[in-house]
């Protein structure tokens, strides 16, 4: 009722002046005129207004609606007519080339629209009975239109005229047309019905007008269904006939396009008020729908007033498809220009087309890559603000508007980040991030992928760990990371991932049980979860980035819409969007009811797409939810959904089939596409055919006609495969095939037939899996479904919807795997599939097709980015020029491609071929822009190549001048650069006008062209500040040198290190005695870097040009210091060693102690060459070497050898500061501190160094001085065991002769020529070099070298006791000792005590015996060079050495019944204890009774010593005097210094003396004993060839015997005889030759015969001689000694004694200490210690009388104070005690601090913490809070700060030093940290200034004042830690962070 109220008047009228209005035409024209023919005609008319109705203007305030209304056109009448495709092309076709022809058409088409059904006009073409009549008219004899009465739900109109085409009498079919009128019949009953309907009313007999009927309102839709069955009497080119003409295609490339008729739902779609979601597998329906909302929208706001005042509404098209996107906007412009045109006059027409054809073509048809070239498109601008109304309605691809809305946000964060002063580092890392552009950056931008599956496949999954991936399907794991799901669950990209900070999941909400991620078990999803983490790790690695990677989220979020908002907004395949796109996108578009989203969630293929519209609902909601009131509607209400089923792409039976895999989709994963509706097909068709057979023979045979030629796939052709690897093994069968797509690469495309070659047997997923399809299938047995494991199936049945959907008219499934089985079984019992039977007649697939074709489908492909398939297409379409392009792209995209598989960049020759293969694009390109863009691209890949000049090139060829510009800079060809930038600078950008000036100044001087670098500067004043600032030193000089200014050129050159050039300089001024000084001290400087204490494998030889220098000083006045140090270096040049050793004397007497350091390190480099020398030139030697290795050692143990200017002139160092030194890169120590730190300087000599912490230089100096002294003394060591001067030879001094003649590795002195000056150089020489080994107690000896060490003092002990002790008495003996010859001898006694007591402390016997004779020997050799260097010290603590007492394990034969004999040895040698020579003779007799292994020298050496000593004491107990006794000299000076304690000894057993002695000589004499025990230099006495060794030993042995047998008193004579029987037993033996020394011995006869032999035992030399000493002095003349080669001295004191004999002993006792048992032997140190031990003496012991009594002693008798000793070791003192106590305390503090040692940065802490405590004690504090703040906060502060200048001025040194070093093309980067460093620098130098302790009154300051300067610390320091390196690290960032925690909690 309601309803048909509304269509009488005056309601009609009045509703349709106010929703309908319609425009008037100017003029009424006559239908026939010839204007009105020639103009563009419409083809399709929505609907007629009233005719003479006025339009009423809209309210401003009324919502702009869609308003499609035309006006009807007086020429034609109520019947509306429609046009199918095929219909318009003919109409186009007949204008086009007869024009008569097409007014003939016309005239026929408005006759039937007025109704004209006349016989000629409306004649059935179909038989009786057929369904819907399909009528022809007649327009001439030969030409006909053919038509159909079509019936549609339109706006108020029913029925209509359908025109199909324009036929030939000849093309006219019956048999095709009554096929397709059943076809229309077999759409739906009403829809028959009424096409047969005619409204006889309207009837007019006469004139056959028959008028359009009316029906009731209901959709015809509604009750149409899809035709099932392909009519029996259709061929296959009819059906493509009948398909073509039932599907109206609207992407015509036409010029005008125009609305054509719609269905009830998509008019419901386009009139729908509110937003909308359209879902629909046919993307026409759906992007038509959008376009005529559009189109209706822009004229509802076109038709408004404009007093109104309405802004035009925007309206923007997104799609991901650059494509679609293309396509719709063209498509738009042709429905614009058709509105335009509507209601034009004929004039108007004639001038729009005259305009048109002025203009050229809107679009020009371009072989490009349209997606890279909207890149460069003018007519929009940079950023998305910069839109303008003019821009709107756009058509841009999502990529495209988000690079806009880059632009945007980089811009804003640029101008930010310069207004703050943002480092330029976190710029350029936000550029990287954002992936924004500029001119020329796409470049980059182009190998910036988007992580695909495949990329994660190869780059990813095939690196993670195999523990990770087992039983994990790499899709179903990428689905987890990125997906689409709107859900928790998807780790990056869902919606709880986009409300999160960092922009995904953490494990715990990814791991949840309310998670609904595809993956149930949270066992896996944590693996997943782990699997992600290393996904981001390698990703950011990589720098790339996948889909879910949105920086324009972040930062609409923090700074919202960069301009105005969209009013509208329509979203294509919104299904291919993640839900961050959709956030952006509902961002940009706050008008609720503006949103239009379409798409089809079956074709989600891509990995990772869980898509469905009712969850894109659900979260449009949510958004509209959190949006603020104020900006939302009032009346908001949900978006409608519309389902679109109509195919009008697909016939029903590919329709059907693909119908079928959305349902089990859907039965299956309901959750994974949207329910929809079934799709219905427009026409019917053939069921695909699947062929089972072997499927390459069989494609093989379908590819071939009759006679086996081969026929290819036609242009409407396309084979599919799954994946690229199955296209590469169709291609090697045939590569010229046809068109062969992969599933993904065909969506978006169509073809006409599609063969599905392989789609299962290369599907990822096995049998099993797929077989859970036949659970659809009833009967089958299926497998269980488990949604899990099963989910790889619905990616691949949405991938075979893909597939089949991309078929017009013939699909054929070509697969003969087991997993076809299932889905084969599945159609078959559905039957929607014909199964070919092996073994029947194969149909022929392929069809040929024209060149016009391939070229259009080669364009197509091209468009679609199908590269390598266009080629192919172009080649069959016989055009080369498009084949070279396509080419040129394909092998751009293999590039690109490889990049996700390799990691990296592709290798260069391929981006050189991509490059070349668009320059020959370029040069056969016809039009300017493709030329140009070829020529863009090209130089794109050449500057990715790294070939910056071709690239360049090519830059400027394309017109580009800022990035021509650039790459010429790049390439390093900068006047080529200035001169693009000076020659366009009316194009070329300022910012690259700047760059290029900028860094053209800077190469110009760094490459020293003064001309070209002043030419860009104002004066050269402005060009010496611009090179001082950023530190471009020599060509500053040589700008100097040229203005005449010759010292401040020479400053310059020597800052930049250029020393020979600025001495030379500084010679210029002749006249000025301050330059001339100025050059001589930077040469020596230079010298000294150049020889700065190196080693002589890594020594440098200098410069010659620094050799010439000093031949040039020769005339120039200087200094004697300055001279003599240049003859240094010449000496040094020259290597003229006797001339540095002149030097040394000058430089050691006038202190300079480093000139003389580094010339003995010059001298001894080498190893000493001393075997020509004699031993008073290896003195002299060892004496310098000595004075060399103490230097080393007094500047190795410095407390702080930072400040000594020895090292500083040594090492090339100066101090920086109070806590750093600036050391010389290029000297040893610049080597070993180089990993120390990495912030250079240069110094003011010109040497650039490295700035260190002094604790960490002056560790590393010791080391060095310390590895220096060891390894010249271990040299020097090495090369004074190898003397032969310094050891005589034993044999040689004897006799003359000696039997290893010229291999004797000994000196051989002659015979008799030994003096005392010998003997004293040799005694010199060795303790010479125990002084200089010594020198190496100041190096911390490894504990590995230690026993080398002591290995070493024994050597050297031994060498000193064979020195002082000859094995004969013609070498000397220590009474010829001088001080005066031996000068060295005091200082080196303190020596020589250090290393007794050290040795004899460690002196151990072992637990072997036979090392036995080794302890013997050198416990007797070191106790007797004790008792003589430490006399005092060993005479009173000798016997507690540890040695001395038995452990567990000694050795018996060390026992002498239960006496230890060790103890009898200490003790006799002591000489302390009254039986002290007792046990003496008690020692020798069990040496030689037990037979115990010994040197025999050694022990000849105890036997004089106690023989002597036996003489003394008996005759001072019998006579109280030495009367007669005649005795060597060199005996009786070793009894002098003992005589006071002789008096007392014991000698009851002086008569066993002699007991052992026969048994001695026997074994010596004749050497057969076969227990030998007796060694002689460690040499075994009884091997062949020892004879005369063993002679002369017999012969002192005898010596010894026959001395004691005449200075013993035995008035009987038997000692005599006794004696005489021994040795003449000797002759007995008979076979050996005796020698001249021992032949008297043996062949005497009588006591009277040896007493003679004895009296003559020291003749032939003057280093000895026999003495008698007589008591008292002669009254009368003296009287000579009655026998020979005897001299008799006569005293009467024993003290006179040494005076008379003239053996003036030296002093070696030391100082007197108060008690002699304070202080033992010192126990041996854990590690040698650099200080010295002074020796420890004793007291002088009183004379006492002699007691004459004598009682007897039982054979164990020994002193109480020996019995007390034998029982364990003794106590120590309390003052041993109290000095154990005081080193222990000092060795815990050295490990103390060892173990505490903080970072060398703590020094500087504790320094500063001092400064501010002592500024706190002199300031008066008002409030405690001021001083609290004072002490704790500022320290923190002043000192992070103090760190961070001292940081940034090294930063700026090494800066300016990389800037004139580095690469070119890292100039502009190096510059702007520069300046940024500087500006940084500033900042801290003035807040150094106000946080110094004394800077101000601290009371005065405000809290706000300090916690602000405290926090500009902190952004200082942040900005440095920005500039710094990823891995640098600021060790006081922590004082900052206390010193903010502090002021931030006050």
């Amino acid at each position: 009722f309601y309803l048909r109220a509304l269509r009488q008047e005056p309601h009609n009228a009045y509703f349709r002046s106010c929703y309908l209005p319609a425009a008037v035409p100017e003029n009424q024209n006559d239908p026939d005129s010839d204007e009105n023919m020639d103009a563009e005609t419409p083809s399709a008319f929505i609907a007629e207004d009233d005719k003479g109705k006025g339009s009423v203007a809209r309210r401003s305030d009324q919502p702009l609606t869609a308003s499609l209304y035309l006006d009807g056109i007086d020429s034609f009448g109520e019947w509306l007519i429609y046009t199918t495709t095929r219909a318009q092309r003919d109409l186009r076709k007949a204008r086009k080339e007869d024009g008569k022809k097409f007014k003939i058409i016309v005239k026929k088409i408005q006759e039937l629209s007025r109704g004209h059904f006349s016989d000629d006009n409306h004649k059935k073409l179909t038989g009786l009975n057929v369904g819907v009549p399909v009528y022809e008219a007649k327009m001439s004899r030969d030409l006909r239109l053919v038509y159909q009465i079509h019936c549609v739900s339109d706006f108020g109109t029913d029925v209509t005229i359908r025109i199909f085409g324009v036929y030939t009498h000849a093309q006219l079919d019956s048999r095709f047309w009554d096929a397709m009128s059943r076809t229309l019949a077999d759409t739906s009953p009403e829809y028959k019905k009424r096409c047969l309907y005619r409204n006889r009313t309207t009837y007019r007999r006469g004139d056959n007008v028959v008028l359009p009927g009316e029906f009731p309102a209901s959709s015809i839709e509604n009750a149409l269904h899809q035709p099932t069955q392909r009519p029996s009497d259709m061929s296959r080119g009819q059906m493509d006939e009948a398909h073509a003409l039932a599907v109206l295609d609207i992407w015509l490339d036409e010029d005008v396009a125009h609305v054509f008729n719609v269905t009830p739902q998509e008019k419901d779609i386009i009139e729908n008020p509110k937003s909308c979601i359209v879902i629909g597998t046919y993307y026409v329906q759906k992007t038509t729908t959008m376009l005529f909302k559009m189109l209706g929208i822009e004229r509802s706001w076109s038709e408004r007033h404009p007093d109104e005042g309405a802004k035009k509404p925007r309206q923007l098209f997104v799609t991901q498809s650059r494509v679609l996107a293309e396509k719709v906007e063209e498509y738009y412009g042709k429905l614009q220009r058709s509105y335009a045109t509507a209601h034009l006059s004929p004039s108007q027409l004639k001038d729009f087309l005259t305009s048109k054809a002025t203009d050229g073509p809107q679009r020009q048809r371009r072989l490009v890559d349209a997606d890279e070239e909207v890149l460069w498109r003018a007519d929009l601008p940079k950023s998305y603000s910069a839109l303008e109304e003019a821009h709107f309605p756009m058509f841009l691809t999502y990529s495209q508007l988000c690079q806009l809305l880059q632009n945007d946000f980089e811009s804003a964060q640029v101008k930010e980040e310069a207004r703050q002063g943002a480092p330029r580092v976190h710029r350029n890392a936000f550029r990287s991030q954002t992936g924004s552009r500029h001119q020329g950056s796409a470049t980059s931008a182009q190998l910036d992928l988007i992580i695909d599956d495949k990329a994660f496949l190869t780059t990813y999954w095939a690196h993670f760990p195999d523990e990770l991936t087992t039983r994990l399907n790499p899709d179903i794991v990428f689905s987890e990371f990125i997906g689409t799901l709107l859900m928790a669950g998807v780790i990056q990209g869902s919606e709880a991932a986009l409300n999160s900070e960092t922009g995904y999941l953490d494990r715990m909400t990814y791991c949840g049980r309310n998670s609904r991620s595809l993956v149930q078990d949270w066992a896996r999803r944590n693996v997943i979860y782990d699997l992600f983490l290393l996904y981001r790790t390698k990703k950011r690695q990589l720098w790339q980035r996948d889909a879910a990677d949105r920086y324009i989220v972040q930062a609409l979020r923090k700074e919202g819409l960069p301009g105005r908002s969209i009013d509208f907004l329509y979203v294509d395949e919104a299904q291919d969007n993640l839900l961050v796109d959709t956030y952006v996108l509902n961002t940009l578009c706050p008008n609720t009811r503006g949103m239009f989203w379409a798409g089809d969630t079956a074709q989600t293929i891509s990995a990772g797409s869980a898509f469905r519209f009712s969850e894109l609902k659900a979260f449009l909601y949510r958004l509209a939810r959190q949006t603020p009131t104020t900006t939302l509607p009032s009346s908001f209400s949900d978006p409608t959904m519309f389902h679109l089923t109509a195919n009008y792409r697909s016939h029903a039976g590919i329709v059907d089939c693909a119908a079928a895999i959305v349902a089990l989709i859907t039965r299956f994963w309901p959750d994974s596409i949207d329910t929809l509706p079934r799709e219905i097909g427009m026409t019917a068709g053939p069921k695909p055919i699947f062929f089972w057979d072997e499927s390459a023979p069989l494609l093989d045979l379908s590819l071939s006609d009759d006679s086996g030629n081969e026929i290819e796939f036609g242009a409407r052709q396309c084979i599919l495969v799954r994946d690229q690897d199955a296209k590469e093994r169709l291609r090697t069968l045939d590569r010229t095939i046809g068109i062969v797509l992969t599933i993904p690469e065909s969506k978006g495309l169509e073809f006409d037939d599609v063969l599905l070659y392989n789609p299962f047997e290369d599907s990822k997923e096995d049998d099993s899996q797929w077989r859970v399809v036949l659970n659809a299938v009833t009967g089958v047995p299926a497998p269980t479904f488990d949604e899990t494991r099963h989910a790889g199936i619905c990616r691949e049945l949405k991938s075979l919807y893909v597939a089949v959907t991309r078929a017009r008219m013939n699909l054929w499934i070509m697969d003969s795997s087991t997993r076809a089985y299932p889905m084969r079984r599945f159609l078959m019992a559905a039957d929607l599939v014909d199964v070919h039977q092996p073994g029947t007649p194969l149909p022929r697939l392929a069809v040929s097709s024209s060149r016009d074709e391939w070229a259009e489908v080669a364009w197509s492909l091209f468009q679609k980015k199908q590269y390598s398939e266009a080629e192919l297409a172009f080649a069959r379409a016989k055009l080369p020029k498009e084949r070279q392009v396509a080419h040129a792209y394909h092998l751009r995209e293999g590039v690109l491609a490889s990049r996700g598989v390799t990691t990296g960049h592709p290798d260069t020759d391929r981006l050189i071929d991509v490059a070349r293969a668009f320059i020959r694009c370029a040069d056969e390109a016809g039009g300017v822009s493709d030329r140009q863009s070829y020529q863009r691209i090209a130089a794109q890949y050449f500057a990715l190549a790294g070939k910056y000049r071709d690239a360049a090139l090519a830059f400027y060829a394309a017109g580009l001048h800022d990035d021509a510009a650039t790459h010429y800079r790049k390439a390093g060809m900068f006047d080529e650069a200035v001169g693009v930038v000076r020659q366009h600078r009316e194009t070329v950008s300022s910012a690259v006008v700047e760059n290029v000036i900028s860094v053209s100044k800077l190469q110009y001087l760094r490459r020293n062209e003064i001309k070209k670098a002043c030419s860009l500067f104002q004066s050269d004043a402005d060009a010496l500040e611009y090179m001082a600032d950023y530190g471009l030193e020599a060509p500053r000089a040589a700008l100097l040198e040229q203005l005449g200014r010759n010292s401040e050129a020479a400053q310059s050159q020597l800052s930049e290190g250029n020393v020979p050039a600025g001495v030379r300089l500084f010679l210029l001024d002749r006249h000025d005695p301050q330059s001339l000084s100025r050059a001589a001290q930077s040469l020596l400087d230079r010298l000294w870097s150049t020889f700065s204490f190196q080693p002589l494998s890594s020594r440098r030889e200098p410069p010659d040009e620094l050799l010439d220098l000093l031949e040039s000083f020769e005339d120039v006045p200087l200094d004697d210091s300055q001279r003599n140090e240049i003859a240094i270096f010449r000496a040094i040049y020259a290597h003229d060693f006797n001339r540095l050793l002149q030097l040394r004397h000058g430089f050691l007497h006038s202190g300079n102690d480093a000139a003389a350091l580094l010339l003995l390190d010059f001298v001894f480099a080498k190893p000493l060459e001393l075997n020509t020398s004699t031993p008073y030139e290896i003195a002299s030697c060892f004496r310098i070497f000595l004075k060399y290795a103490r230097m080393l050692q007094r500047l190795a143990c410095l407390p702080d050898p930072c400040d000594s200017l020895v090292l500083q002139r040594v090492f090339t160092f100066l101090p920086y500061d109070v806590d750093y030194c600036l050391v010389d890169e290029s000297s040893l120590l610049g080597s070993r501190v180089l990993r120390l730190s990495q912030r250079y300087e240069r110094s003011r000599n010109g040497w650039r160094g490295i700035l260190v912490l002094r604790p960490q230089l002056a560790r590393h100096m010791k080391e060095i001085l310390r590895q220096r002294l060891c390894q010249r003394v271990t040299d020097q060591n090495e090369v004074c065991h190898n003397l032969r001067h310094i050891r005589p030879c034993f044999l040689f001094a004897i006799s003359g002769r000696c039997p290893r003649e010229d291999g004797c590795p000994q000196y051989h002195a002659v015979a008799g020529r030994h003096n005392s000056a010998d003997y004293n150089i040799l005694v010199r020489i060795v303790i010479l070099q125990i002084m200089i080994y010594h020198t190496l107690y100041a190096t911390d000896i490894p504990s590995r070298q230690l026993f080398e060490q002591q290995r070493q003092v024994l050597v050297w002990l031994r060498r000193l006791y064979e020195a002082l002790h000859p094995p004969h008495y013609m070498l000397g003996s220590p009474h010829l000792l001088s001080v005066t010859a031996v000068p060295e001898l005091d200082e080196g006694r303190h020596i020589i005590t250090v290393w007794i007591r050290d040795f004899l402390n460690e002196l151990r016997p072992g637990r072997s015996e036979g090392a036995l004779h080794v302890f013997l020997s050198n416990l007797l050799r070191a106790t007797r060079l004790a008792m003589m260097f430490d006399t005092r010290a060993a005479s009173a603590k000798l016997h507690c050495l540890p040695c001395a007492f038995p452990g567990v394990w000694s050795l018996p034969v060390l026992w002498r019944d239960n006496t230890y004999v060790v103890q009898d040895l200490l003790w006799a040698m002591q000489c302390r204890d009254r039986g002290s020579l007792e046990r003496g003779i008690l020692f020798v007799n069990h040496i030689l009774d037990q037979r115990l292994p010994i040197d025999i020298s050694v022990l000849c050496d105890f036997m004089d010593n106690l023989c002597a000593s036996l003489v003394v004491a008996t005759r001072l107990k019998t006579g109280r005097t030495l009367h007669d006794v005649i005795l060597p000299k060199s005996w009786i000076a070793r009894v002098i210094p003992a005589l006071p304690a002789l008096h007392d000894k014991w000698t009851r057993r002086a008569s066993e003396y002699h007991v052992h002695i026969e048994r001695l000589l026997l074994q010596v004499y004749s050497g057969r004993d076969s227990d030998w025990h007796l060694y002689f230099e460690n040499l075994d006495l009884s091997r062949p060839g020892a004879n005369r060794t063993r002679n002369a030993l017999v012969a002192r042995i005898c010596k010894n015997l026959c001395l004691w047998g005449y200075n013993y008193h035995d008035r009987s004579g038997r000692l005599g005889r006794e004696i005489v029987d021994q040795i003449s037993a000797l002759g007995r033996i008979g076979d050996l030759v005796l020698s001249p020394t021992i032949s008297p011995y043996v062949y005497a006869k009588t006591w009277n015969d040896l007493a003679r032999a004895v009296r003559a035992s020291t003749t032939g030399t003057d280093l000895d001689e026999m003495i008698q000493l007589w008591h008292g002095m002669p009254t009368g003349p003296i009287v000579d000694c009655p026998f020979p080669h005897v001299q008799r001295v006569f005293y009467t004191k024993l003290n006179q004694i040494s005076s008379l004999l003239g053996v003036d002993l030296p002093d070696l006792q030391g100082a007197p200490q108060q008690s002699p048992d304070a202080r033992a032997i010192p126990a041996p140190a854990s590690s040698v210690s650099g200080t010295h031990v002074s020796s420890t003496s004793i007291v002088t012991t009183t004379s006492t009388d002699i007691d004459d009594c004598e009682r007897p002693t039982s054979h164990d008798e020994v002193s109480d104070e020996a019995d007390q000793l034998q029982a364990g070791t003794p106590g120590l003192t309390q003052d041993e005690l109290a000095a154990g106590e005081l080193i222990a305390a000092a060795f815990r503090r050295y490990l103390a601090r060892i173990r505490t040692e903080k970072e060398a940065l703590q020094h500087a802490r504790s320094r500063v913490y001092a400064q501010f405590l002592a500024e706190a004690q002199t300031k008066h504090w008002h409030t405690r809070t001021s001083r609290l703040l004072f002490l704790a906060v500022l320290p923190y502060a002043y000192f992070a700060i103090e760190c961070t200048k001292n940081y940034l001025g090294v930063t700026i040194a090494s800066t300016k030093e990389r800037l004139r070093t580095v690469n070119h093309v890292e100039l502009e980067a190096v510059q702007s940290t520069l300046d940024r460093l500087v500006e940084l620098s500033q900042k801290a130098s003035q807040l150094l200034v106000q946080f110094q302790p004394a800077a101000s009154d601290y009371e005065e300051t405000g809290m706000e004042t300090i916690k602000a300067c405290i926090r500009e610390s902190d952004n200082i320091l942040r900005g440095m830690e920005e500039d710094a390196d990823l891995d640098a690290k600021f060790e006081w960032r922590e004082d900052v962070d206390i010193a903010l925690g502090i002021v931030d909690v006050s």
